[in-house]
């Protein structure tokens, strides 16, 4: 139903409220009734009656509309009697008052119906309209999707092709400039010409390149050929003390202080060990590298409704608006030595156990990373039936430490 059906029938477009329509309802009932009443028999201005009539039936509803019947009929009555017509019998006027009194409310009763069934009416092309809306939002949305997994697709087939080219004579080369470098040390003995150290110092930097090289292509590898998730129930603060104590001494060297801040009401969480630690070692390896000169780590759990939330947050000098929008974009990175596929690697397996990954963070502010996985796969063993989470990844930060996610 269109908007301006919607607002005659809510009597926006005539009237401010409600009160106001009944005001000029009766004020037109009045002027009706003295009309009647100073006109005589000569104009049948009868039907007039039913103006105000309607006027309360479409602005207030049926009750008013009622409440206007029986003054209608008073105000007939009224004009009637003070006019002093001829009547064959004296209680005519009042017989003739609850005839039209009857009319008044029969034409009340179907013009209040007919109000009903436009305004359901309109509240149901409205929903439609709202679904119809929302499924073309959802398509739309489905096919970027599809398109950017076909991207991904293509890119992550391009780099286990070239991976696969590249890395087997690395091997070769890799063991020669061993070779090579033994070599050397025997040709540069005393009275050879030429300090041993600068050509080990050569070797050294080319093993350097090399090492960077194997890295970025395992990464290529990883990304293109994720490991199919196996999701277990654990307990998971006993889960993130276990893993977290194999940080502690890195993170004492590059003096951070960790903290935890845990809920007590979550117990079980269903996850893979090995994929899910891999997000978690990464985000707080980000968040090291964010604070060369030291800080505080901080690891909270939350949950809600529906979900689980894991956050961990730096004191670094946190993430720009422009680095946020691509920051899970694979191959996108700001550091001078990254591969661009941590992030995209982590909310690709995030997303694989039915979750998402968001972050939050303003220049200057420090960053919250926040793994939510679903609240309802968490059981105690024995209690979990283990489903595929078919979960697209979600690419939108979210704009708060620990989100509550929208009821569906």
């Amino acid at each position: 139903m269109s908007n301006s059906l919607s607002q005659v029938i809510g009597g926006k477009s005539f009237f401010q409220s409600r009160w106001q329509a009944l005001v000029s309802a009766s004020v037109l009932l009045v002027i009706v009734g003295a009309m009647d009443h100073f006109n005589g028999r000569e104009w049948q201005i009868l039907p007039l009656y039913l103006v105000p009539i309607s006027m309360a039936v479409w602005f207030a509803g049926r009750s008013w509309a009622f409440v206007f019947s029986f003054a209608a009929a008073i105000t007939w009555l009224a004009a009637e009697v003070s006019a002093d017509h001829f009547h064959g019998h004296r209680a005519m006027p009042y017989w003739n008052a609850l005839m039209l009194l009857g009319v008044f409310l029969v034409s009340a009763l179907l013009l209040s119906n007919l109000r009903e069934v436009l305004a359901t009416l309109d509240s149901r092309v409205t929903s439609r309209t709202t679904q119809l809306k929302d499924e073309m939002v959802k398509r739309y949305q489905a096919e970027l999707g599809g398109l950017r997994a076909q991207r991904l697709a293509v890119v992550g087939s391009m780099a286990a092709q070239m991976a696969h080219e590249v890395r087997n004579p690395m091997g070769s080369i890799s063991l020669n400039m061993e070779l090579l470098a033994q070599e050397i040390s025997a040709l540069s003995a005393p009275g050879g010409g030429h300090s041993p150290a600068e050509a080990q110092l050569l070797l050294s930097q080319m093993e350097q390149e090399f090492a960077r090289i194997d890295a970025v292509i395992r990464d290529y590898l990883t990304f293109a050929r994720l490991p199919k998730i196996v999701p277990q129930p654990h307990r998971l603060h006993e889960y993130l003390d276990q893993k977290l104590s194999l940080t502690e001494e890195k993170l004492a060297a590059d003096n951070v202080r960790w903290m935890k801040d845990y809920d007590p009401s979550i117990e079980w969480v269903n996850l893979d060990p090995a994929q899910m630690w891999q997000v978690v070692l990464n985000l707080i390896r980000n968040a090291c590298e964010a604070m060369p000169e030291g800080g505080e780590l901080k690891v909270r759990t939350r949950r809600d409704a529906e979900d689980i939330h894991i956050a961990i947050s730096d004191t670094g000098g946190g993430i720009s608006d422009a680095d946020a929008a691509k920051m899970f974009t694979p191959f996108f990175t700001t550091k001078a030595q990254g591969t661009g596929l941590g992030l995209a690697l982590s909310q690709q397996i995030v997303a694989e156990h039915g979750g998402r990954l968001t972050c939050h963070s303003s220049a200057g502010a420090g960053a919250t990373f926040t793994i939510s996985l679903p609240a309802q796969a968490a059981a105690a063993p024995g209690e979990l039936t283990l489903h595929p989470f078919p979960t697209q990844p979600t690419h939108t930060p979210f704009h708060g430490p620990i989100p509550p996610r929208p009821a569906a």
